[in-house]
């Protein structure tokens, strides 16, 4: 890849966006039965957006942490507000045309997307960032990767999952505790920058080794609660098989840590769970194309 194009790369945050439409991919198809191209594209035009406003208003900081890209950015704010604003009108005609219930649930995730890169959140010490609140920083990430992957495929297709609702409930909460990790790893990457511009991440605010144990707790975290749903019968060994990827995380990132997490490491790790959630889906298939049984013990 030329340097150009990395640092068109970067500025977009396509690792995100891969591992966004890609995760849309494998819980939609798990929950429906279906391969929700269309709507996993729709969720990465969603993170396109984010991603944008995100990288206009994070001049300072990552100028400061040396994120590629970003001297590209520097005096070019009005014309990458000016696309931001093209895809924005151009993406929500099709949906409304194509998916008009996804509309309010597309709305209320861009407007999270405003609330994390520009102050419009209420607080008792006025408007703020969602970035700039403790906890809110990470968690609202979350809850932008949930609606993307788990509500925006559920909304244009039935549940058929034989596990119902309760399944989603114990997936969602899987997922969630483990994307909380990326989100900590990248704060890691950016704590110089972060420290300049006061945002309060848990690096920042608990150092960088109670950061590191916060990330263990929720990867260990995440597999037990997707070990209790498969063991309570509410998931079934093929959805076991993700916890997995925790462990892998954890092998993968360590070492990266004892040695200081750079920006490549962490593009690496977003790749990685991108070609994880790939592989699950391939494997999957061919396992159904092979006549075996859709899953077991559920």
């Amino acid at each position: 890849m030329t340097p150009w194009l990395s640092d068109v790369a970067s500025i977009l945050r396509l690792h995100i966006i891969g591992v966004a439409m890609a995760a849309a991919l494998v819980f939609g198809w798990i929950f429906t039965g279906h391969y929700a191209w269309e709507i996993a594209l729709l969720g990465g035009v969603d993170w396109l957006l984010i991603n944008l406003l995100n990288r206009v208003t994070d001049l300072k900081e990552d100028l400061a942490n040396e994120i590629r890209g970003t001297e590209r950015l520097v005096g070019a704010q009005r014309r990458v507000l000016a696309t931001w604003i093209l895809i924005f009108v151009s993406s929500f005609v099709v949906s409304i045309m194509l998916w008009p219930a996804l509309t309010l649930w597309r709305v209320v995730v861009q407007l999270i997307g405003v609330g994390y890169s520009y102050p419009i959140v209420p607080t008792p010490k006025g408007f703020k960032r969602f970035k700039d609140l403790y906890f809110f920083k990470n968690s609202m990430s979350s809850v932008l990767f949930v609606h993307t992957v788990f509500v925006y495929p559920l909304v244009i297709a039935p549940l058929t999952y034989s596990g119902g609702w309760p399944a989603v409930v114990v997936l969602g909460a899987f997922f969630v505790l483990f994307e909380v990790t990326y989100e900590i790893l990248y704060d890691m990457r950016d704590l110089p920058g972060d420290t300049l511009a006061n945002v309060p991440t848990y690096p920042v605010v608990h150092g960088l080794e109670r950061s590191r144990q916060i990330i263990d707790v929720l990867l260990v975290s995440s597999a037990v609660v997707l070990s209790a749903g498969f063991l309570a019968g509410v998931v079934g060994a093929r959805e076991l098989l993700m916890v997995l990827a925790p462990a892998i995380q954890w092998w993968f990132y360590r070492p990266r840590y004892a040695r200081g997490l750079t920006s490549t490491d962490c593009i690496q790790l977003t790749h990685l769970g991108t070609g994880l959630l790939l592989f699950w889906l391939l494997g999957t298939a061919l396992w159904l194309s092979a006549g075996l049984p859709t899953n077991i013990f559920l």
